[in-house]
Parts: C-alpha cells; sequence; structure tokens
C-alpha cells in the first residue's frame, strides 16, 4: 500500500522511518512535521489528554494500521509504544500531494483512515457495555477484527498487557483480570504466553 509515496523506480521515498522502545511516549514533535504515521512492527497506544492533564486511550494500532497525526496546535498524537515498534512517518506536503493527485492513492489513504475510525468506534461500543465481562468480551472481538487491518487475529498479542486493555476499557485493572478469567471458564478464550487466544467468537460475541 502507498507505493507512490515509496517511489522506488526514484530511488527516493516519502516516510521516515522510525523505532519507538517499548513503553516509551509517542514523541508530540511528530505532529510538526507529519501527517500520518504508518505501523510496520509493533502495537501503538494512542491517548487524548484533557485540559486536566488526565489521559483516555482511544486507540490501539498494530502491523499495517495506521494514525492520523493531528497538527501540533490540536494537541498532537499523544499515546506510547505497547512493544517495540517501527514506524513510518508521512511528512505533510507528499501526503498531501498524493490525496490530490487522485486514485488509487487517495482511495487507500481513506481507506486507512476508515479503518483507523472503525477501530476507535468498536472500542467505544466496548466501554459502554453494561458489566465487566461483557466489556472486555466485546474488547477482544473488536480487537481481533481491527488491530492489524486487512487481516482478523485469532490472538491478541501479550504486548498488549492486562493494564492496557483496563486503560483502553477505562476499568480497574482487578476488574479486567477478573473478567478474562470468567471467559475463560467458559471456553471463550485461552490466554497464553504469547497473549490472549479466541477460542470461541460465539461465546464472545453473546457475553
Amino acid at each position: 500500500m502507498l507505493g507512490a509515496l515509496v517511489s522506488p523506480e526514484e530511488g527516493s521515498c516519502a516516510f521516515r522511518c522510525v523505532f519507538v522502545a517499548a513503553r516509551q511516549p509517542l514523541p508530540l514533535r511528530w505532529s510538526v512535521a507529519y501527517g500520518i504515521a504508518f505501523v510496520r512492527r509493533g502495537v501503538l497506544v494512542r491517548e487524548r489528554v484533557d485540559a486536566g492533564g488526565t489521559a483516555t486511550v482511544v486507540d490501539v494500532v498494530g502491523p499495517g494500521g495506521v494514525i492520523p497525526l493531528p497538527a501540533a496546535a490540536d494537541g498532537g498524537a499523544p499515546g506510547y509504544a505497547a512493544a517495540d515498534a517501527l514506524v513510518c512517518l508521512c511528512p505533510r506536503r507528499p501526503l498531501r500531494l498524493a490525496i490530490d493527485a487522485g486514485a488509487p492513492m487517495a482511495g487507500q489513504i481513506v481507506g486507512l483512515h476508515a479503518a483507523a475510525l472503525e477501530r476507535v468506534e468498536r472500542i467505544a461500543e466496548a466501554r459502554s457495555r453494561g458489566g465487566a465481562v461483557e466489556r472486555v468480551a466485546a474488547l477482544i472481538c473488536a480487537l481481533s477484527d481491527t488491530l492489524a487491518p486487512p487481516r482478523t487475529l485469532d490472538l491478541i498479542p501479550a504486548a498488549l498487557q492486562q493494564r492496557d486493555l483496563a486503560a483502553v476499557l477505562a476499568m480497574r485493572h482487578e476488574s479486567v483480570c477478573r473478567a478474562l478469567a470468567r471467559l475463560e471458564r467458559r471456553g471463550a478464550l485461552l490466554r497464553e504466553r504469547d497473549g490472549i487466544r479466541l477460542l470461541d467468537r460465539g461465546k464472545l460475541e453473546a457475553s
């Protein structure tokens, strides 16, 4: 995807690849010069920070996903890397030129934004569920479908720790742990060393 921005025949690439170590914050300076961040490896957690400095997790992005980088004047794109991540940053000008050039680049970029919006909406929906088990089950389904588009995952990577899931759902870590244990007893999922494996999607969706 986004091949027109790579331009291998000219030996140039509009993207700048940056490594972000696990648990390190995303630099707010990215929003000064760059328009999008494309995740090649790892998982990024995006946050919104209110006027009082309270951070709320609003998005989780895996390989193949993209996050928009709002202008620094709008607060930038705060967040952190859940695991060691390799991120490709696209400057605002070539991104704008690519969009203005039209198909197929415009459609690809709009599609990536649509996938990001879908992910955010699914997470918001999970937050709105009535009980802890229902919220956790809905989040696991949402991450399975949207964490690494266009793939559907049957394993939520261990890089996303239970404390990350708790932050996404605005719940206590202990509540998420108990909810996962109940879902595991029901045979809906299995907690493994590598992450959370989905065993029965029907049971998760029915929770």
